[in-house]
């Protein structure tokens, strides 16, 4: 990735990004990153990789290829690759258009996507193109919480983090299999789903 084609603007945007967060990475997102990437095996696509915060869970043997939308987070994402010692490919890409031919990886993996996309069905659409029958689907992602008085508050303070993101998932064309709280408030939620009408076909999956 050249540098100097990304302004500075947004190299220190993806600076910032990795700075503010660095407490909750620490505090948490590594944990739920390393339930996220388990079992996990053969070609995998990590969407949204952004500056390449999820490589530290990478399972030993994996083939990755991460997607990002922006540049500037693709060169951090190559220099943590390089000092970690990995082998990943990296490609700028919009999730709704993947530079990719149909049915190429085993699993598609992701944190905090689908509250980002601006056409989050297309976008699975898209995953379920290129992933292979019997693959399987990972997202980490923050949704509306369980609690009725704290999703109510959020809905009106922070839609954003009020998300229902599982109703996406069947418009999509995938079946969702688990839905697991990875938190107290279940504001963060593990989601593994398969192309909708085929269950996958090895163990882990």
């Amino acid at each position: 990735m050249d540098r100097k084609r990304i302004g500075l603007w947004q190299r220190f945007g993806a600076w910032f990004y990795d700075f503010a967060m660095w407490p909750l990475e620490v505090l948490a997102a590594r944990r739920w990153r390393e339930a996220l990437w388990q079992g996990v095996e053969g070609k995998v696509l990590e969407i949204a990789v952004g500056t390449g915060a999820g490589f530290l869970a990478h399972p030993p043997g994996v083939e990755v290829v991460g997607v990002d939308a922006s540049a500037a987070m693709l060169a951090r994402a190559g220099r943590r690759a390089a000092r970690l010692g990995l082998e990943v490919e990296l490609v700028q890409a919009d999730l709704h258009h993947l530079p990719f031919p149909d049915h190429g990886f085993d699993f598609v993996v992701g944190s905090f996507v689908l509250c980002s996309v601006y056409r989050p069905v297309a976008a699975l659409g898209e995953l379920r193109r290129v992933i292979r029958p019997g693959g399987e689907l990972r997202l980490l992602e923050h949704v509306r919480p369980r609690g009725r008085r704290l999703a109510k508050l959020l809905s009106i303070l922070a839609p954003h983090f009020a998300k229902t993101t599982w109703e996406l998932f069947p418009h999509g064309g995938w079946e969702l299999l688990e839905e697991r709280d990875l938190d107290r408030p279940g504001m963060v939620r593990l989601y593994r789903a398969v192309p909708d009408g085929i269950r996958p076909t090895s163990g882990g999956r």
